[in-house]
């Protein structure tokens, strides 16, 4: 599948009324947002609610993800976190002798077939693993991060007395694979960095390995925008200010 196309394909699909949704509830969730997450000069565990948008998604990452995150933060400066983001579903249906993909269940010609009785399609899911080093000055904290994100796409049920879909289902731009490992970096802001309470905002890039990244749409179906809510539990402390 050309991961060009597919990603001009679902970015029309994606409506608007989603788009903002996923804005709104992003910048609600950065308002209640947390101080430990990538920036924050407290120690200790902290958990993230995280939501992005991509400006050309494809058929690992859909146009809005949401997910979250749970790290800790030594003294100092360093962090590390695990993540996990639901990237999307897939539909499948069979018309004109083969399967095809759709991101929306809209364009799906299911009958009198309801969405949740519908038993061919694949999730698509991300989890990685950060670490990187954070600091503020006055109330504005920063920070950056790097590690390892990996993609998957698990199928339905169907896939197991339906191999034709399996393998059609199967088939993106992993590849002829449902795994795929990719490197990330990412950098942010987070404020007010000493209350317990911050908003974030953050940019992360992912890096394909089997990818060129001289292709088509590279940097803008691998560049991320989040804007995340963050609980932190560990003490505050003004240690490690800038």
């Amino acid at each position: 599948m050309n991961r060009a196309k597919a990603g001009g394909r679902r970015l029309r699909r994606f409506p608007c009324l989603q788009f903002a949704a996923i804005l709104g509830i992003a910048g609600f969730m950065s308002i209640a947002t947390a101080p430990g997450i990538y920036a924050q000069t407290a120690t200790g565990i902290y958990a993230a609610f995280t939501g992005a948008i991509t400006a050309q998604p494809d058929d690992l990452v859909d146009s809005g993800v949401i997910g979250g995150q749970l790290g800790y933060r030594a003294p100092g400066s360093w962090f590390v976190f695990g993540e996990y983001l639901y990237a999307g579903k897939d539909f499948y249906y069979f018309e004109k002798s083969e399967w095809h993909m759709s991101a929306s269940w809209l364009d799906v010609p299911s009958g009198s077939v309801s969405r949740n009785d519908w038993i061919f399609y694949r999730d698509r899911h991300a989890v990685g693993l950060a670490g990187g080093l954070s600091g503020a000055i006055g109330e504005v904290g920063f920070f950056g991060a790097a590690g390892v994100m990996l993609n998957l796409v698990l199928l339905s049920d169907a896939a197991d007395s339906y191999p034709e879909f399996e393998q059609a289902a199967t088939r993106s731009s992993i590849g002829e694979s449902t795994v795929l490992f990719t490197t990330t970096f990412r950098g942010g802001v987070v404020w007010p960095a000493h209350a317990p309470v911050a908003g974030q905002a953050a940019v992360m890039v992912q890096l394909e390995p089997t990818r060129q990244s001289g292709d088509t749409g590279y940097l803008r179906r691998n560049t991320y925008f989040f804007l995340g809510v963050v609980f932190q539990t560990g003490p505050i402390s003004s240690e490690g200010n800038v």
